[in-house]
């Protein structure tokens, strides 16, 4: 059975692997690291690595499976709307994205959260940044478990919730949970992805 649990500092190292294994052919992140790019697996890492530290406390939610130990099957990285984990989250998050993207990539994802945000509601809402499972554990339930568990707190808030969805089926996906396209871009950084808005 899929239990889920809010992820710790020292959870934050396995989350990454897991994102950046389920992330390593997703066509929105081979923009800022390119398949050919040398050290691929070790800069995924480091970014997701920012990504999870910048969520800030209790905003990572991560999967296990009690029958496969304490392995992290699962992860998903959430934005509230009061913000991330602080100045000094957020000096962290910029120096794992530098390490990992440079100076150009961290230029583009500023560029791709600018292009963002005309998209996105004007009143605070929760945005899921990143969600990935292990490879041996699709199929198994573990995003279903992941939403699930995160909308929940996100109804009870009473926002909103934003989404970029990077493929046909992670949209197929969302929509059983009642995201709707809000925009698809077909130029820039935002292009082929999706933004999906599930209201309040």
């Amino acid at each position: 059975m899929v239990r889920i649990e809010t992820a710790t500092a020292d959870d934050a190292e396995e989350a990454a692997v897991v994102l950046a294994e389920a992330f390593a052919d997703d066509p929105v992140i081979a923009r800022f690291v390119p398949p050919t790019a040398s050290r691929r697996e070790q800069r995924l890492r480091g970014m997701f690595r920012g990504a999870v530290r910048a969520a800030g406390p209790g905003n990572v939610d991560i999967a296990r499976d009690d029958t496969r130990g304490e392995v992290i099957l699962g992860v998903a990285v959430w934005r509230a709307p009061e913000g991330g984990a602080g100045v000094v989250g957020a000096l962290a998050a910029l120096g794992s994205a530098l390490r990992a993207l440079g100076p150009r990539g961290v230029l583009m994802l500023g560029q791709y959260n600018r292009a963002l945000r005309p998209h996105v509601p004007k009143e605070p809402h929760w945005h899921l940044e990143d969600i990935g499972t292990r490879a041996e554990a699709r199929g198994l339930g573990v995003g279903k478990a992941l939403l699930t568990h995160r909308l929940a707190i996100v109804d009870r808030s009473q926002r909103p919730a934003v989404l970029e969805a990077t493929t046909p089926a992670s949209r197929r996906l969302y929509e059983r949970y009642g995201f709707a396209a809000a925009a698809e871009p077909t130029t820039g950084l935002l292009s082929g992805a999706a933004v999906m808005v599930r209201p309040a």
